[in-house]
């Protein structure tokens, strides 16, 4: 049988995907993450202050899930980084070791 936190952890590892393209191709978001700088991080859940896209905020809302956002400099997707992409980092708070990277 399955832990709750075991439940908890995969429900991150399910949506965190989700969560980083919708927020990468908001128009908000990106304005937000490509004027701020490296290593600030926003926070992403129901009651955030930032606007959501659409598909997010029922997934956030309903799970009660929390990610914080950041422009980082590095990441281990090597095209990423040689390619000359903005890499935002999307990251659990829960489990700090749920991690997802976007390349804009």
């Amino acid at each position: 049988m399955t832990s709750p936190r075991k439940r908890r952890r995969q429900l991150y590892k399910v949506y965190i995907f989700s969560v980083a393209v919708d927020i990468s191709q908001s128009e908000h978001w990106r304005q937000l993450l490509f004027s701020s700088n490296y290593g600030e991080k926003f926070l992403i859940n129901a009651s955030s202050e930032f606007k959501f896209p659409k598909h997010t905020y029922p997934l956030i809302a309903k799970h009660q899930l929390q990610f914080y956002v950041s422009k980082v400099k590095k990441c281990p997707v090597r095209y990423m980084v040689k390619g000359g992409f903005v890499i935002f980092k999307f990251q659990s708070l829960e489990f700090p070791e749920v991690v997802q990277y976007s390349g804009n």
